[in-house]
C-alpha cells in the first residue's frame, strides 16, 4: 500500500476525532492539500462524512500562495425577503475569520455567533461566498486566482444550512405614517354650559326677515292704487278695520303723538312721516267687539260721523280717502265661524272698488276653536285663503306672534299685551316680547313695503 493511501486513512480517522475547521486545516496539509486551497473562512463546522471526502492522485505540486493575514471580515448584507425578514440560510454569506480557532464540538445547529476581537459577531455558519458587494472585497479574491492544477486532489465538504435566529431578522419596512393635518388644539379648557337664549333671540330673527310673513302683491297693490288714484284717494293716507286691538291707544297713536323708539329700525322713519296723521286717528269701522258681521251693518255705524244708512266701514272709508286699509278683524266672528269667509270676502270686494289697496292680517287666537269647535286655525286660514284669491297683500302676524310668550296676549288670550312700562312703540330690548310693541313694528314694516314699492315707487 502507497504511502498517501496510509495518510488519507489516518486523515480520515483524525476527521472523526475533530468537530471544527482547525482538524480540517491539519488535514488537508497531511493529504498534501495546501491549507491555502482552502477558504480563508474556516470557522468550526459540523462533521463531515467519510463519502464527502475524495482524494485524487497528484503529481504535480501546487505553487504555494501567500495567506493574508489580519484582513477585516468581508460580508453581505442579506437581501430581504418578501416577508420582509433575512435571507435564509440556504444562501449564507462568508466572512473572513481571524487565524484558526481551537476546534470545538459544539453541533452545527448549535452554532450561532463566534466573538469578534473587536467587540462584535460574526457568523459561524456561512461558507459560500456571495455576490460581491461594493466596498466589501468578495471571499474569491483572497484565493488564488490560477485555476487549479487537473492532478490536484479536491476536498469536497458537505455543509447543513441552519435557520438564522429568530432574534436577528429584520422586519419589514413599515412607511410612517404622515401626521393629521390638522392638529387638535392642546390645554383646551372644559366645555361650559350654554344657556338657552331669550326668546328675542328668535323673535328678532323673524322681525329681520319681514319676507317670511309680508307678502306684498305688488304687481295687483300697484294697478289697485292706480285705480284709487283715478278716484280721489290720498296716496300718504291709511284706513283702519278691525276690533278693540285696533281700537287701543297702544296701537299705532304713538307714532303721532312722537313716543316711540325705532332703534335699530330707523329707517322707518320716513314712513311714519310720510303717513303722518293717520296713525291716531279714532276709526268707525275699529270699534271694541267688532266683527265682520259689525263692520257691514249700518246699525254699529258711529251717527256723529256718519250718514244714515251708512255701514261702518263705507263711513271710514268716505272720512279718509285712503290709497291703504290694514284689517285686522275675526276674533269677533268667533260665535258665526262658519260665515265668516263670506262676511270677509264682502269687505274685499267693497275695498277694492274703491281702488283701496287692503292689507290683510291674521290674528293672534284661536276663539273659534277652542270655544265653538271650528277646526284649528281656522280664520286664520281662511284670511290666507281670501289674500291669495285675491292676490292682495297679506301680513302673516300669526307667524310671528307665534313666537312671543303667550302669543304676545294677555291672560284672556285674545287682546295683545304691553311691556311693563307701557311703551308700546319701543323696538329695543325686552319690549319686543310683547304682543303691541311686534303689531306696531310688523304694520310699519308693511306700510314701508307698500310705500316704496307701490305709492312712491
Amino acid at each position: 500500500m502507497k504511502r498517501s493511501h496510509w495518510i488519507i486513512l489516518l486523515a480520515l480517522a483524525a476527521v472523526n476525532m475533530v468537530v471544527m475547521g482547525a482538524g480540517l486545516t491539519a488535514l488537508g496539509t497531511a493529504i498534501l492539500v495546501p491549507a491555502e486551497r482552502l477558504p480563508t473562512v474556516m470557522a468550526p463546522v459540523a462533521f463531515v462524512p467519510v463519502a464527502a471526502i475524495t482524494a485524487v492522485p497528484s503529481a504535480t505540486a501546487r505553487p504555494t500562495v501567500p495567506r493574508p493575514t489580519n484582513t477585516p471580515a468581508a460580508s453581505a448584507t442579506p437581501e430581504p425577503t418578501p416577508l420582509g425578514g433575512a435571507q435564509a440560510a440556504a444562501s449564507p454569506t462568508v466572512t473572513e475569520s481571524s487565524p484558526m480557532a481551537e476546534p470545538s464540538a459544539t453541533p452545527l445547529s448549535a452554532v450561532r455567533e463566534a466573538p469578534r476581537s473587536d467587540g462584535g459577531a460574526q457568523a459561524a455558519e456561512t461558507l459560500v461566498p456571495p455576490t460581491p458587494q461594493s466596498g466589501a472585497p468578495a471571499a474569491d479574491s483572497l484565493a488564488p486566482t490560477e485555476p487549479p492544477p487537473p492532478d490536484t486532489p479536491t476536498l469536497e465538504v458537505a455543509w447543513e444550512p441552519s435557520p438564522l435566529p429568530p432574534e436577528t431578522a429584520t422586519p419589514a419596512p413599515v412607511a410612517p405614517v404622515p401626521p393629521s393635518p390638522t392638529t387638535p388644539p392642546t390645554n383646551t379648557p372644559a366645555p361650559t354650559a350654554t344657556a338657552v337664549p331669550p326668546p328675542t333671540v328668535p323673535v328678532a330673527l323673524a322681525l329681520n326677515a319681514p319676507a317670511s310673513y309680508i307678502f306684498p302683491a305688488t304687481a295687483h297693490a300697484s294697478q289697485i292704487f292706480l285705480q284709487g288714484k283715478n278716484l280721489g284717494n290720498r296716496a300718504n293716507v291709511f284706513a283702519l278695520v278691525g276690533d278693540s286691538n285696533t281700537d287701543n291707544p297702544n296701537f299705532f297713536a304713538p307714532f303721532d303723538t312722537g313716543n316711540y323708539t325705532l332703534g335699530p329700525y330707523a329707517y322707518l322713519q320716513d314712513t311714519i312721516n310720510y303717513f303722518r296723521g293717520s296713525f291716531g286717528q279714532h276709526s268707525p269701522a275699529a270699534v271694541g267687539s267688532f266683527s265682520t258681521a259689525r263692520a257691514l251693518d249700518p246699525a254699529y255705524a258711529d251717527p256723529a260721523r256718519c250718514l244714515p244708512g251708512e255701514t261702518p266701514l263705507a263711513c271710514e272709508y268716505r272720512l279718509q280717502r285712503p290709497s291703504v286699509v290694514l284689517i285686522l278683524i275675526g276674533t269677533g266672528d268667533h260665535l258665526d265661524w262658519a260665515n265668516f269667509e263670506g262676511r270677509y270676502r264682502r269687505i274685499l270686494d267693497f275695498t277694492l272698488a274703491q281702488g283701496i289697496v287692503p292689507v290683510l292680517m291674521t290674528i293672534a287666537d284661536d276663539l273659534d276653536s277652542q270655544e265653538q269647535g271650528a277646526p284649528y286655525q281656522f280664520t286664520n286660514n281662511v284670511i290666507r285663503r281670501v289674500s291669495a284669491d285675491y292676490d292682495v297683500p297679506l301680513l302673516d302676524l300669526r307667524r310671528v306672534v307665534d313666537l312671543l310668550p303667550n302669543h304676545g296676549c294677555g291672560p284672556d288670550g285674545f287682546h295683545y299685551n304691553t311691556p311693563p312700562d307701557g311703551r308700546s312703540a319701543d323696538f329695543t330690548g325686552d319690549h319686543l316680547l310683547y304682543g303691541y310693541p311686534v303689531r306696531n313694528l310688523t304694520a310699519l314694516f308693511a306700510l314701508d313695503e307698500l310705500r316704496r314699492s307701490v305709492l312712491q315707487p
